[in-house]
């Protein structure tokens, strides 16, 4: 069955313009503009029916946190918590449990009734008519007596917004060619991979009564997902969590309790909706999305204790990557005016201890320092196959003539894969990280040829 089109080939060739607009808006460096910062933040909470708020500028994250604290006597910011080791966990794991859960609902109530409860509340709304209209239009555009199997093949080949966002994700993770892969299978792979999860499906959901109408909302659902990705066209950069990286736990948790509003998050929101809104003339309220709009273009982040609206200016420097990552080399990749700076390297937020030295200058030692598994990873990638083979204890896997199948040994990345291969004839050293599925050489060896460089990675013409 061909691909279900939801997107005419016009309104497909547009997309890139609203995601180039609002990506451009996510990465301003200029100084807001307070009056129409202020006027922007009091424009949402008039709309939203609320009182208007008493609004405080200040340089950074940083110096609103220790504005609140200074200013505002509701405002507690805990000490870091006690930690706890594995014994304590295991010897009082009920009471651990119990308390973990209550954070959790504690935590979650704090959301509820934050002080930018009005602003959530505001994207909410506009996103509704647009989201509800999209479900109607792919309903309109689906058959109505698909098999199971047309369903699976739906999914599959909607799926390449999805596939390339992960695609990125693989790159990062030492996998470039993952993308390439997925989208290079024969139709007859496909085929075959279609009907054997359809024959999956009945078998497991067989006796489920009305399985067709719980697969047609599944992927109804699905289906949305992948539309809206494939208008956003892009994965937004970690702003909060790099951010977060600097300020100390107790700092963090606050910043989640109390749902501030990340600016850039809502331009990523804002790329889709432009879209559905210009474009396919989707049904919205036009006084919130002004205000929605006006939010996202002239103020930086927020944040909201009862009636104190506190408006930080945005960053100086915002460095990213071609994947649209934030990503610095031995400096800031976002820093502000007061000083205030954080470090990523290609979307991972890293501590300052990585992130004022360029990634050439790393150690090797540090991955056995770090207690983090996705900077130890992140570590690991960074230092490039050849270094790991050099300089970190490796477990032979599997052996054939030159090459050599190892993996880490000792660190919380041992499912990382390396292929090593030393040349006979002058001794060189060639070196490659491959997926962990590679679990032979032979395979590994395969990979390597069809993913890298052919004439570095031969294939032996024997196995003796």
């Amino acid at each position: 069955m061909p691909e279900i089109r939801f997107l005419t080939p016009e309104q497909e060739a547009k997309t890139p313009e609203y995601q180039e607009k609002w990506k451009r808006i996510s990465v301003i460096t200029q100084p807001i503009e307070k009056v129409r910062a202020a006027a922007a933040i009091k424009g949402v909470y008039a709309v939203m029916g609320k009182p208007e708020p008493d609004v405080v500028f200040c340089s950074s994250p940083r110096a609103a946190l220790d504005h609140l604290q200074a200013q505002v006597s509701q405002v507690d910011i805990p000490q870091n918590p006690r930690s706890r080791t594995k014994e304590d966990i295991q010897n009082n794991f009920i009471q651990f449990f119990a308390e973990a859960a209550w954070g959790t609902i504690k935590q979650s109530n704090k959301q509820q009734n934050s002080g930018t409860k009005p602003i959530y509340d505001l994207l909410k709304e506009v996103s509704n008519k647009p989201t509800q209209a999209v479900e109607k239009h792919i309903e309109r555009c689906l058959p109505k007596d698909l098999s199971t199997q047309d369903m699976v093949e739906q999914v599959f080949l909607s799926a390449t917004p999805m596939i390339d966002l992960l695609g990125k994700h693989q790159a990062r993770r030492g996998d470039p060619e993952f993308s390439k892969r997925i989208q290079d299978k024969s139709q007859e792979d496909w085929q075959r991979s279609f009907s054997d999860t359809a024959f999956a499906l009945d078998m497991q959901l067989g006796w489920l009564p009305g399985k067709e109408y719980f697969f047609q909302g599944w992927m109804k659902k699905y289906l949305q997902g992948t539309l809206i990705a494939k208008i956003n066209g892009m994965e937004s950069p970690r702003f909060r969590e790099t951010l977060a990286m600097p300020l100390s736990f107790s700092e963090q948790k606050y910043l989640v309790e109390n749902a501030v509003v990340v600016i850039s998050e809502f331009a990523y929101q804002c790329s889709w909706l432009d879209f559905a809104i210009s474009e396919l003339n989707y049904p919205y309220d036009a006084k919130k999305w002004a205000a929605l709009q006006g939010l996202a273009k002239y103020c930086g982040w927020v944040f909201a204790v009862d009636n104190l609206c506190i408006i930080c200016d945005r960053p100086t420097h915002i460095l990213i990557d071609d994947d649209y990552q934030l990503h610095g080399e031995g400096e800031p990749a976002v820093q502000f005016a007061d000083g205030f700076a954080a470090y990523a390297y290609h979307g991972t937020p890293i501590p300052e201890k990585y992130g004022t030295v360029h990634p050439q200058e790393w150690q090797a030692q540090w991955v056995f320092e770090e207690r983090n598994r996705a900077l130890q990873e992140m570590l690991v990638q960074s230092l490039g196959a050849i270094r790991v083979c050099q300089e970190l204890p490796l477990i032979e896997v599997d052996t054939l003539q030159e090459y050599a199948l190892l993996k880490l040994k000792g660190v919380g990345v041992s499912d990382t894969h390396v292929l090593k291969r030393v040349k006979a004839e002058t001794g060189d050293i060639l070196a490659v990280f491959v997926p962990w599925h590679q679990d032979t050489v032979r395979s590994a060896i395969n990979y390597a040829n069809e993913n890298y460089f052919a004439e570095d990675f031969p294939i032996p013409d024997n196995e003796n």
